[in-house]
């Protein structure tokens, strides 16, 4: 294709009026908002404090201009709430994480399914379709994790460094038994789908946001071009799950019709799926196969990468605290004892002190909540502050969870029993604890999610002994606001019995 000089000086001028305009529109504060942090340069504003000194940063602005206060990051405003109004924007209806995750993580540019109702319906299949099983899902989650442990990690008689996409890979069987059942969940090529799906997808989402200066549809535009016009890394996940689901869905639907009363459903998300007489049929078209795979997606996202992190992430801080080692791994034996090896809902609830371990990890994670609320009508606060439709607002997690006054004197201390200490688990949301949002906003896998991450440590603490490579605590890495974990990997060691 061929480009003149005119047109060439044409686009020029159309993405610098674009830029203009959109500096221009966002960079505006009315009267009774929140106060504008001052900056110094009229294009990056405070993006620089952001990304690269943001705990100060942000405690700074908290100190100066109070709960909450505005700063203009990657070419839009954002709102910041503190521990004084976060809990009224997780409250209200004017707000919406739904709208903020469609802006912020464009994954209805690649699952055409990912709207408000399916996300409903997400959330109401975890509750009714795994929470009120998970005593029964827990012995098959201990058979896959055990599996994925042996696979992943195996004998370790001499010393082996451990990268961390394999805990990832660890999550993803017992994910993938509870939704797709036994049958799909041992085929190594589902597995690795689920596994490299959310991964492959959060590799686009690293890319700087640097187009969002002209406006944010640009950069979201530009960060999806490939998924929707060149060679998609992501669509060969979908293929290979249609590919081994659609033997199985046939199956079943051939079971039910011959057995009819008799049939006997398997615990899984596809069964209820099928079973939901929004989704009823009797032929499974590429069309049903398309809409299955999409909703068995979001579930991918909304779990397995999340719940490797957070586990990884408590391996880390385990593996570096050689104080911790000897307590733990004997509320560990003690448990393992009285089970013989097999897991309840009862026993997990007894690891008090490796999930006070979990929740402290949790509570330390990133200094803002990972899903921002998107203010979807304008709203007054209580105290008189109105969010404009349309604005992002960032619970700061720093002030909510590590606040002094209305939590702990040692604030920025890592306190690994606190929990247990006052009786506060690792899933109970409570107002200083929101690293799995609040009220309607709460998150229902957390149940799921957490019981995963103390059976999968637990098995682990058991049969190795784990260490950092440094030998002490790795130190995070932050993408702005947000932890990565640390990239040293993890040194196992068979435990010696």
């Amino acid at each position: 294709m061929y480009f003149t000089f005119e047109t060439i000086s044409a686009f020029a001028w159309i993405l610098t009026a674009t830029f203009v305009i959109n500096w221009i529109k966002n960079s505006r504060i009315k009267k009774n908002e929140p106060p504008m942090v001052p900056y110094k340069f009229p294009i990056i504003g405070h993006t620089l404090d952001y990304l690269f000194n943001v705990e100060n940063f942000l405690a700074e602005c908290k100190q100066k201009y109070g709960d909450p206060f505005n700063i203009y990051v990657f070419g839009a405003v954002t709102t910041v709430a503190g521990n004084e109004i976060a809990h009224e924007v997780y409250r209200t209806d004017a707000f919406s994480s739904f709208g903020a995750t469609r802006d912020t993580f464009p994954l209805h540019r690649v699952l055409k399914s990912f709207n408000k109702e399916t996300m409903e319906q997400v959330a109401k299949t975890v509750r009714e379709g795994i929470n009120a099983n998970l005593p029964s899902y827990t012995r098959r989650v201990q058979e896959r994790l055990l599996f994925s442990i042996n696979k992943e990690i195996g004998d370790c008689s001499n010393p082996k460094l451990m990268a961390n996409d394999n805990f990832q890979n660890i999550i993803a069987r017992p994910v993938a038994d509870v939704l797709v059942g036994q049958e799909i969940s041992k085929n190594e090529d589902v597995v690795k789908a689920f596994a490299d799906f959310t991964k492959d997808f959060g590799s686009i989402l690293a890319i700087p946001p640097i187009l969002s200066f002209l406006h944010p549809k640009i950069h979201t535009f530009a960060i999806t071009l490939r998924l929707r016009f060149g060679r998609n890394p992501i669509g060969k996940h979908v293929i290979t799950l249609k590919k081994h689901l659609k033997p199985v869905l046939e199956k079943r639907l051939k079971d039910k019709e011959i057995l009819s009363d008799k049939y006997e459903p398997p615990l899984d998300i596809i069964e209820d799926f099928i079973n939901n007489p929004e989704y009823e049929t009797k032929v499974i078209t590429d069309d049903y196969l398309n809409k299955i795979c999409e909703f068995l997606y979001i579930f991918v996202v909304a779990s397995i990468h999340t719940t490797s992190r957070y586990m990884t992430c408590t391996l880390y801080e385990f593996a570096g605290r050689p104080e911790l080692w000897d307590d733990i791994y004997e509320e560990q034996v003690r448990i393992d004892k009285e089970c013989n090896g097999e897991l309840s809902t009862e026993h997990i609830n007894k690891m008090v002190k490796l999930d006070s371990l979990v929740r402290e990890t949790l509570k330390t994670f990133n200094f803002l909540a990972p899903i921002p609320q998107k203010c979807m009508k304008s709203y007054t606060l209580k105290n008189g502050m109105n969010i404009p439709k349309g604005r992002m607002v960032q619970s700061c997690l720093k002030d909510i969870q590590c606040n002094t006054t209305a939590y702990r004197p040692e604030s920025n201390s890592f306190l690994p029993y606190h929990g247990a200490e006052n009786n506060l688990q690792a899933v109970k949301i409570e107002k200083n604890y929101l690293i799995f949002g609040s009220g309607k906003h709460a998150c229902p896998g957390r149940f799921f999610a957490v019981n995963e991450i103390k059976i999968c440590m637990h098995k682990l603490i058991l049969n190795y002994h784990i260490t950092t490579p440094s030998g002490k605590i790795e130190k995070k890495v932050y993408h702005g606001p947000f932890s990565l974990l640390p990239v040293a990997g993890l040194i196992f060691e068979n435990r010696k019995k």
